[in-house]
């Protein structure tokens, strides 16, 4: 007797799938393209094979043997808590990446900034202007002084 069992999360990303993994608590440890995990059945180490851009999970689906399943009861408990972790560890990358978006843009957002301050001080000081920086809060005044006598 054998079973298929398929997640909904494909598994693409090694790291994302290693950081479940380790969420988890699961031992693995990587040989070529498989990552082998501490679940042992009559066919050997449970693994993650990476076929056709995506990690499948390659066990022996036969209920009637004693495996090695620590607390994971079945393979699709298992699989449910890896997609789950998965799915966790890729919220958590999309978080970053959404961060990383925010502080380039701010510093793009500062460099425009200070691009223009120079351009208006430098045509200021060619009209004869002396200029004076006043910061309120987070904006920037610039106050032209010019002395005529």
């Amino acid at each position: 007797m054998s079973a298929v069992v398929k997640t909904v999360t494909p598994f693409t990303q090694r790291d994302l799938l290693l950081e479940a993994l380790d969420e988890l608590g699961v031992v693995y440890h990587e040989k070529g393209n498989a990552i082998m995990t501490e679940r042992v059945d009559d066919y050997g180490a449970q693994r993650f094979i990476y076929e056709q851009g995506a990690y499948r999970f390659q066990h022996d689906s036969s209920p009637w043997r004693k495996l090695n399943f620590k607390e994971w009861k079945t393979v699709s408990a298992f699989l449910g808590a890896v997609e789950k972790a998965y799915h966790q560890a890729y919220e958590r990358l999309q978080q970053r990446l959404a961060e990383e978006e925010r502080r380039l843009l701010e510093e793009e957002r500062k460099r425009f900034v200070e691009q223009q301050k120079q351009v208006v001080i430098q045509r200021a000081k060619k009209q004869g202007y002396n200029i004076k920086e006043i910061r309120k809060g987070n904006k920037i005044q610039l106050q032209l002084v010019r002395t005529t006598y």
